[in-house]
């Protein structure tokens, strides 16, 4: 499979997807497990869209989407869906939010886009290939840890992880130039990918956050982990060079591992 053309492919499906997302003004809302944890009409509208859309592009791959009541990875190809990263975001208006698509073969990130239907702007990052924004190559930045800008998340839908999230993000503010919060881990880390911030930290994140967007980091030059399964929710760091190895030094220090 010729994964550039797949993404050529791919890019005109999230776009359409985008522009279905945008004319939901004010979808219906949801609530599912969690605290604050929502699901609106435009969720479900682009994830069948996606799916339909995707299905004919790689036969007989698999499926893993947020909003899919039975997930499981698959051998071969799985496509990782989040129709909407940023749910809350969009249903309030506030903009931080994306469609989000990552490809895995056999437990492998080899493809990921996610789009920002707001802006415009498409990340892709192709396994081996590079990663682009609306097809201009990008890189990670290498700002030394002191000056980083440090974007993270609350893992909102966990209360009981509130202590050791503040922790570590007082530690890393303590540490580097600023933090910010935004909203859409998927986003976020694309911007680490594109030299806009330096470094991400959530306890933990679904595989549908992250499954694209971490092509896109490792092809710019990025780092992200500790470790990297699309099977369950984990916590996640990323960043390049000398801010990633800060950011792991600080999650020894402040975070136990098992409480994720």
């Amino acid at each position: 499979m010729e994964l550039m053309e797949l993404a050529r492919q791919a890019e005109p499906i999230l776009r359409e997807a985008g522009e279905l997302v945008r004319s939901m003004v004010h979808p219906k809302v949801y609530t599912k497990e969690g605290h604050a944890n929502f699901v609106t009409e435009a969720d479900l509208a682009s994830q069948k869209f996606l799916l339909e859309h995707l299905s004919p592009l790689v036969p007989g791959a698999h499926f893993f989407a947020e909003e899919q009541k039975q997930n499981r990875m698959e051998p071969g190809y799985n496509w990782v869906i989040d129709p909407i990263d940023g749910t809350t975001n969009f249903m309030r208006g506030y903009r931080p939010s994306a469609i989000s698509v990552g490809l895995v073969e056999d437990g492998q990130g080899v493809l990921g886009l996610v789009l920002d239907p707001w802006s415009g702007e498409l990340f892709c990052g192709v396994k081996g290939q590079g990663a682009f924004c609306n097809g201009e190559p990008i890189r990670a930045a290498q700002v030394p840890m002191e000056n980083a800008i440090v974007v993270f998340g609350t893992t909102p839908y966990r209360r009981d992880l509130a202590a050791p999230t503040f922790q570590v993000v007082e530690e890393i503010f303590l540490r580097c130039g600023d933090v910010r919060r935004s909203g859409s881990a998927a986003l976020d880390l694309c911007y680490v990918a594109a030299g806009r911030c330096d470094g991400f930290f959530e306890g933990r994140l679904s595989p549908w956050d992250y499954a694209a967007a971490s092509v896109v980091l490792r092809e710019a030059g990025a780092r992200i982990g500790p470790s990297l399964g699309f099977e369950e929710p984990q916590l996640i760091l990323a960043g390049s060079g000398a801010v990633y190895q800060a950011l792991a030094e600080i999650v020894r220090e402040k975070w136990s591992y098992d409480r994720v």
